[in-house]
């Protein structure tokens, strides 16, 4: 599948404005599994498990944290809703979409 993925600044810890980060606070659930993505400051890294941070690293995300709830270790669920959190990341539309 492909899906665009909203990057962008989105952590109040830096100002830069560059698309290293996800904009806002995201959240993906699969079966047990539940996925939060905050936007993390320039220069963190990926703060998460292994599945994730390939996940992650493939959409172009470089610093962000991440929360896990549920049965995550069922590595087929856990991937799935890293991929659903990224997917949310255009169910928001922000004041600068309101100009397109």
């Amino acid at each position: 599948n492909i899906v665009p993925i909203r990057r962008g600044c989105g952590s109040w810890e830096c100002g830069c404005g560059k698309p290293h980060s996800v904009p806002f606070q995201v959240e993906g659930k699969c079966g047990g599994v539940r996925v939060v993505i905050i936007p993390g400051p320039r220069g963190l890294g990926l703060i998460a498990s292994e599945v994730a941070k390939v996940i992650l690293g493939l959409a172009g995300i470089k610093d962000c944290w991440t929360r896990s709830y549920g049965s995550t270790r069922t590595v087929p669920s856990f991937a799935y809703a890293v991929f659903d959190a990224l997917k949310k990341t255009y169910s928001l539309i922000t004041p600068m979409d309101w100009v397109r």
